[in-house]
């Protein structure tokens, strides 16, 4: 007989592999400390543009909040029924782009209203987890 073991395996990405699995996706989210309040976390949808993160913004509190300060975007996927999943954070600056470095790029929002604030997060670190249970087969005594 054979059984699957399960013990879980977290691995670190590649830098390549956290950009890769960025340009795949679309939705993450933007975290930035607020002062004398908890941090603001977001959803946005986004594009990878070289190595930086683009999203679009309305005049609000997110936008106010990201100028001058060091900010955080996650992206990730679970398998809640497997227990696995994976996660990349980027780690850096967001400022408000100018029309030159957003001109070349098709981003269209998701959110109703003003989105006319193009930001650009550049990363100073890019950093990845990958949880997975490779399954691996134990003889039990020959049947299955």
């Amino acid at each position: 007989m054979h059984d699957v073991v399960d013990e879980p395996v977290l691995d670190e990405l590649s830098r390549a592999e956290c950009l890769e699995l960025l340009a795949g996706h679309r939705v993450g989210r933007i975290a930035v400390a607020t002062p004398g309040a908890s941090p603001l976390i977001a959803p946005v949808n986004y594009l990878l543009d070289g190595d930086v993160v683009v999203f679009r913004s309305g005049p609000g509190s997110k936008l106010r909040a990201l100028r001058g300060t060091p900010v955080s975007f996650q992206l990730d996927e679970i398998d809640e029924t497997r227990h696995t999943g994976w996660s990349v954070l980027v780690k850096g600056a967001a400022y408000e782009a100018t029309r030159w470095e957003t001109d070349h790029l098709d981003l269209p929002t998701w959110a109703p209203g003003d989105r006319g604030h193009w930001v650009r997060v550049v990363p100073a670190v890019i950093t990845g987890r990958r949880l997975r249970v490779p399954g691996r087969f134990v003889d039990l005594g020959g049947y299955l």
